[in-house]
Formats: structure tokens, sequence, C-alpha cells
């Protein structure tokens, strides 16, 4: 299998893992899979199998130059994204699961998944604002 087909292959499946938890989260399968954090280890399977068989590429993780050179490596850009595929979706989880402990409209959810799943951090971001001004701190993590 080449980088690029293993990118379409987890681009996919996370994406299906995406689509159960905003408009299907009461489906047996995406209670069990999804919600329950599997999808996310599956594709934590991926990035381990990838780093595994080829982390002794050149570069390293001491300066942005030695990422940028590991980076080159499709198999290890491939990981990366794969590792970003993996968190995100289960940021996603836990946002799903935080908006359903403080009786969160799903309609506020949505939009923030999306941006979680686009720009992972800034999704993020903008749910724990609004979970902190709706629902105050909850410990529940």
């Amino acid at each position: 299998m080449t980088p690029e087909l293993l990118f379409t292959i987890s681009n996919r499946f996370a994406l299906v893992g995406w689509i159960l938890l905003a408009f299907f989260p009461n489906l047996k399968i995406t209670r069990i899979l999804v919600r329950n954090g599997i999808w996310s280890a599956i594709l934590s399977v991926g990035y381990l199998l990838i780093l595994g068989t080829h982390l002794g590429a050149e570069g390293g993780f001491q300066s942005l130059s030695g990422v940028s050179t590991l980076f080159s490596n499709p198999w290890i850009l491939l990981g990366g994204w794969v590792h970003y595929l993996a968190f995100d979706l289960f940021l996603g989880v836990w946002e799903s699961k935080e908006t359903e402990a403080i009786g969160l409209s799903r309609w506020v959810l949505i939009p923030c998944l999306f941006l979680t799943l686009m720009f992972g951090p800034i999704g993020f971001l903008i749910f724990f604002v609004i979970r902190l001004v709706k629902g105050g701190i909850h410990v529940g993590i």
C-alpha cells in the first residue's frame, strides 16, 4: 500500500466516525465504536503501525528544522496526519459527552464538531468557551 492510499482510507474512516458522532449519536454502532473511543483507537493502531515501520527516518523533534526534515518523508507525514485524525475525533467524542452532561443543544455541538474536525484546537477552544459560559465547570473528562 502507498501512503496516498492509506491517507485516503484513513480520511474516509475518520469521516464516517465524525458523521456518526454528529448526526447519529444514539445509534448502537456509534455508542459502541465511536463514543467508547474504539474508532479513535483503530486510527491509533494505524498510527502505531506507520511509525513502527518508518520512524527511522531522518529528522527529529528537537528543532523546527528537524521536524521539517522528518515530515519530508511521506510515511512520517501520513503518520502525523493519522495522529491528528485520531486525537481530533477523540476530542470530538469528549465534546459530545460534555454536551450531554451539561444539557447543551446538539445544534450548539454540531458546529463545534465541524470546527474540531477541520481546525482541531480552534474547535476545541470555541466549545470550551461555550461550555464554560453555558455549563460552568464540569468535572468529567
